[in-house]
């Protein structure tokens, strides 16, 4: 049996088992959890994918969706993109021993002004994506859209607009694409798979470089479940604290940044099957004593069941960091008077 099959079909097994009838999973619950371990043990293809995304239209017709996943040992060599003031449509071609392999066009339904190709050197990989989120005919649409790479920055390609979104990612690989089409490209997502643990996603804040001491990160141990965030803010974000549990014990981890402390503590106190699966923020600068340092300024941490905040005061360049097919595995980023910046760890569905 598929270990993520199995920790999936054990987890379920051990919440049925709860003395407390009230703490007992419902059955529509089970029932959610079961399929996902029957996906994670019939499906080989998709097995150890995160999906971080989408970004522009998040819902719509099965006709509206594409996919577009690396095939084993497949390199991307080559991403063609149809766009004008928007971004139309996108093919992949990838290779595998000196073939070419050109996928399905996603979106065009309409045509663009411009056809751009990007083409990756040998030893060039794609580290993340960067683009903006406009409309078209009352449609969320992707309007703009660029690939860093290690090596340089392909784009942008469409016309960007004021809502943007940026994606970078560490010790992990993208192994391909998905979101809504039609007309255009509607919504766009990353599929990564991790080359160690865990996936870094981020971080968004300050991208300077910091002293050893600045450098701050939380990892949820083993089996552990994230109980709460204490979170000291006013205008900004001061300090995050976390509280983990572990079969009936908590545990909790040394304050993040709080070097100055702010006007209020919030404590985020989570259910036991709640879930984080995104953050919400904006990204502006400090005000008052220590000012002009690019600083998270607020904070929100959705889940399966509600949005929690926003913390802090919303201002600035926001950022939203939503993931599907992955579980969190913690946070990390900078710190000193403030949280400086912050990205989250993502691991494979388990």
């Amino acid at each position: 049996m598929k270990e993520d099959s199995l920790n999936m079909f054990s987890m379920v097994a051990y919440q049925c088992l709860k003395e407390n009838r009230s703490e007992r999973p419902t059955m529509s619950w089970i029932v959610e959890k079961l399929e996902k371990a029957l996906e994670l043990q019939a499906c080989s293809k998709t097995a150890g994918f995160i999906r971080v995304g989408t970004w522009g239209r998040r819902s719509g017709d099965p006709q509206n969706k594409w996919s577009f996943e690396l095939e084993k040992d497949h390199k991307l060599v080559k991403i063609t993109i149809d766009h004008g003031n928007v971004v139309y449509s996108l093919m992949f071609t990838s290779q595998y021993r000196g073939v070419m392999h050109t996928s399905n066009k996603a979106g065009g339904w309409a045509g663009g002004h411009t056809a751009s190709e990007v083409t990756f050197d040998g030893d060039e990989e794609v580290i993340g994506i960067k683009g903006t989120i406009g409309t078209r005919d009352g449609y969320t649409i992707i309007s703009s859209l660029s690939f860093e790479t290690t090596k340089r920055i392909h784009g942008p390609f469409g016309k960007a607009t004021k809502t943007g979104f940026s994606v970078p990612w560490d010790k992990g690989s993208l192994v391909g694409f998905y979101g809504l089409a039609g007309y255009y490209i509607d919504g766009l997502g990353v599929y990564v798979k991790a080359s160690e643990e865990t996936v870094r996603v981020g971080t968004w804040g300050s991208t300077q470089p910091g002293s050893p001491q600045n450098i701050w990160s939380f990892r949820l141990e083993r089996n552990h479940r994230l109980k709460k965030i204490a979170i000291d803010h006013g205008d900004l974000i001061y300090s995050l604290t976390f509280t983990t549990q572990y079969r009936g014990l908590t545990y909790t981890c040394e304050k993040v940044g709080g070097w100055n402390r702010g006007d209020v503590v919030s404590e985020v106190i989570f259910d036991w099957n709640e879930e984080i699966n995104a953050i919400d923020g904006t990204v502006a600068l400090s005000r008052g004593t220590y000012a002009g340092y690019t600083i998270i300024s607020s904070i929100s941490f959705v889940t399966n069941k509600k949005t929690h905040g926003p913390f802090g005061h919303v201002r600035g360049t926001p950022f939203t960091v939503p993931w599907e097919e992955g579980s969190f595995a913690g946070f990390y980023g900078r710190a000193g008077y403030y949280i400086d910046s912050i990205g989250v760890y993502l691991k494979a569905a388990t």
